[in-house]
């Protein structure tokens, strides 16, 4: 019996180090994409004070209807300095661009998840990570101010190529022929759609939409970002606005 009683407590505590090893692997996976500073230069979202430091004209505005001119402005001041022509191009050159921290991947994670990426890649900028996390954080924050429940939003769009925005265009009567999509700063949040984080249903829903635009022209007020919803795409279509780099890091 003592026996027994040793055996079935060591099979127990096996089942426990395993619940426990299933827990932290589980919520490191659901982590959203974090950034260390320390890795680069300069961090020019994080800076501050866009208004009157950003890298590209700007006003603040309570709507969201940026044209795609200004989102161009601010993606070419910002972004990667060179769009991927080609989706061979893009395979052969992204792990440089992330070993160099010039581009970061997104993943699932609980402030927001990735639909069927047909035409683009799930890669941004560090800047566009951070706008992206903020803005997440934000939108979940209201959420829970107004009791409406535990939900992200989906990302439909990240980085295109020219050859993926040329397909796209085939399609998509709103992808105009030079995107800020080709430059790591620009992504599509849906708002047709939320994931219900506690029992993982897709859902649509009226008030959440109410809240997510909330937060959207918050930023926008704060020139954080640039925004246009586009309504035959139930998406915002968010760019981000960085500051000047602080010279005395350099």
């Amino acid at each position: 019996m003592q026996f027994f009683r040793i055996e079935t407590l060591i099979k127990i505590g096996f089942f426990v180090i395993a619940v426990i090893v299933f827990f932290i692997l589980y919520t490191f996976l659901k982590e959203p994409t974090k950034l260390n500073s320390k890795k680069f230069k300069t961090n020019s979202y994080l800076a501050g004070n866009q208004i009157n430091n950003a890298t590209a004209p700007i006003e603040p505005a309570d709507i969201v209807d940026d044209k795609n001119d200004i989102h161009m402005l601010h993606a070419q001041a910002n972004g990667l300095k060179k769009p991927f022509a080609t989706n061979a191009e893009f395979e052969d050159r992204y792990k440089s661009l992330v070993s160099d921290f010039k581009l970061v991947e997104i993943k699932d994670c609980r402030l927001y998840h990735l639909k069927s990426l047909k035409h683009s890649h799930p890669y941004l900028i560090p800047e566009a990570v951070y706008m992206l996390n903020e803005l997440a954080i934000r939108f979940q924050r209201k959420l829970k101010e107004k009791d409406l429940g535990n939900y992200c939003f989906f990302l439909t769009s990240v980085l295109r190529t020219q050859e993926t925005q040329q397909n796209l265009s085939k399609r998509n009567g709103n992808a105009a022929e030079m995107s800020s999509h080709f430059y790591g700063t620009t992504m599509d949040i849906s708002y047709k759609h939320f994931l219900n984080l506690d029992n993982d249903s897709i859902v649509p829903s009226w008030e959440i939409i109410q809240e997510l635009m909330h937060t959207v022209v918050e930023m926008r007020k704060e020139c954080k970002l640039l925004a246009v919803r586009e309504r035959k795409q139930s998406c915002f279509h968010i760019t981000v606005v960085c500051g000047k780099p602080n010279t005395k890091e350099n």
